[in-house]
């Protein structure tokens, strides 16, 4: 078993490297040509799961006949109905919901659903845990993606002596980041895979061992990891670096770079196919619209014009069959940029990735009405150099900005925070509420080892204990 999946490995590198080829030429045709490209992948994608699923069967009755396919016209689908009615969904009746599931939580790494597909599950950020399972054109795709993501930050082979590569991910191997390093874990590169959840300084200890060239982690810990390497506790010379998984906002961008020398990629990844990332420019995330095709939506599902930001994306992905993604909602809100990159690259741009929908805090307008308050907006808390970590929790009328201070931050630090923070929303236009700001050792992580910048709990009483700075 170990040895055929090695084989299946390799093979799905190979076939990976050569669909990237035909991504990099298809990143810089025309827009005419590209589009095209999409609506011949949406119509096959479309056309199969009305033919093999019985979910999508009932779902396009009447809407998909002979003629072009409409995507618009087809409706959203969101996790829950998707989770709900998974067994009709999928195109190979042996994949079940529930035995999945199972199946994911009692087999080791590196194992193959029946044999010949990828299943992984999402972290259940958005408070339900999604159920992905990819076939081998999806798979590829998807590799072929994140080979493209190698080429933007600067990963290629190295000869004689193989590149060193740290990959600071989540602890379930059934997660996208681990099957993604572990299809790749073939003797190209040197892999080092550390959970995030690792003990700070053991993490530390492990990167010194290792000296990476390319490193990964989510911007919260590469914020913690750039604190250790000004201190001189973390020694490490990297050749590129990129974040993913959370928010990166440019302070924390700015500090990372002070750091390490090299500023670091966004990477914008998900489970249900989308991925994005900066190229050289480092002006926007430059969206795999050739994987996976991304609609920027309001609250009704309606097109936002380009330079505004959506309420969440419907996502389609261009290649697996399996499980057919049609217009699957996320709750990511994104900006698309109107102008072309200067790079050439003619996919189109999210000029931000403000956070999820469901972080995004909703506060009373100075002029009435409610005012958007993203979690990128509180980039204004990572800006000041006593802080190492934070997190941002509306309880009722009041907003607690929680502090993991850097060791030798002077007693100040509350009151600048509190100045930064009220300053900020009004300038944004609200009508700044309560703003406390304490100290905490050290702050949760969940699903999967994401540190959720915003947290938004209405329900909680307006008096709540406090512990300032």
């Amino acid at each position: 078993m170990r040895f055929g999946y090695h084989r299946r490995r390799v093979a799905d590198t190979l076939a990976a490297l050569k669909a990237s080829r035909a991504l990099a030429e298809r990143e810089r045709v025309s827009r005419a040509a590209l589009e095209q490209y999409q609506r011949e992948r949406v119509a096959a994608i479309v056309r199969y799961a009305a033919a093999n699923s019985v979910f999508y069967r009932e779902r396009f009755e009447g809407l998909v006949g002979a003629g072009p396919v409409d995507l618009a016209a087809l409706p959203a689908l969101d996790k829950r109905l998707m989770m709900d009615r998974y067994d009709d969904l999928v195109t190979d009746r042996r994949v079940r919901r529930d035995e999945t599931l199972a199946w994911i939580e009692g087999l080791e790494r590196d194992s193959l659903l029946h044999g010949r597909y990828r299943a992984m599950t999402t972290s259940g950020s958005s408070g339900r845990k999604g159920l992905f399972v990819y076939d081998e054109p999806g798979w590829r795709a998807i590799m072929a993606g994140f080979l493209r993501y190698n080429a933007l930050v600067g990963i290629r082979p190295r000869l004689p002596r193989r590149m060193r590569i740290a990959a600071i991910v989540g602890e379930s191997p059934y997660q996208m980041a681990p099957q993604v390093s572990s299809t790749f874990s073939i003797g190209i590169h040197r892999i080092l895979r550390l959970p995030v959840t690792m003990p700070l300084d053991e993490m530390v200890a492990e990167l010194n061992r290792f000296q990476p060239h390319i490193m990964n982690p989510y911007p919260s810990v590469g914020l913690l990891l750039a604190e250790q390497q000004l201190a001189g506790r973390l020694r490490i010379s990297l050749d590129s670096m990129s974040v993913s998984s959370e928010i990166c906002t440019p302070e924390m961008a700015e500090r990372m770079q002070a750091a390490f020398g090299v500023r670091p990629f966004n990477l914008y990844a998900s489970t249900e196919g989308a991925w994005g990332c900066e190229c050289e420019r480092h002006d926007g995330v430059h969206l795999f619209e050739d994987v996976c095709l991304v609609e920027n939506v309001d609250e009704q599902n309606r097109p936002v014009p380009t330079g505004e930001p959506g309420a969440r994306i419907l996502v389609t992905n261009l290649h697996n069959l399996v499980q057919p993604i049609i217009r699957l909602e996320l709750a990511d809100v994104l900006t698309i940029d109107p102008e072309p990159c200067g790079c050439g690259r003619t996919l189109i741009r999210a000029r931000a990735v403000e956070g999820r929908s469901d972080d995004v805090l909703r506060l009373p307008a100075q002029t009435g009405g409610t005012v958007a308050v993203m979690p990128g907006h509180f980039g204004v808390v990572t800006r000041d150099r006593g802080v190492a970590e934070f997190q941002v929790r509306q309880e009722g009328d009041v907003l607690r900005v929680r502090v993991v201070a850097r060791p030798g931050a002077d007693g100040g630090l509350g009151e600048r925070l509190h100045a930064a923070v009220t300053e900020k929303l009004e300038r944004l236009g609200a009508a700044a509420p309560e703003v406390v700001v304490e100290r905490v050792a050290e702050l949760p992580r969940a699903n999967g080892g994401k540190l959720q910048m915003v947290v938004s709990d209405t329900r909680s009483p307006a008096h709540v204990p406090r512990a300032p700075v």
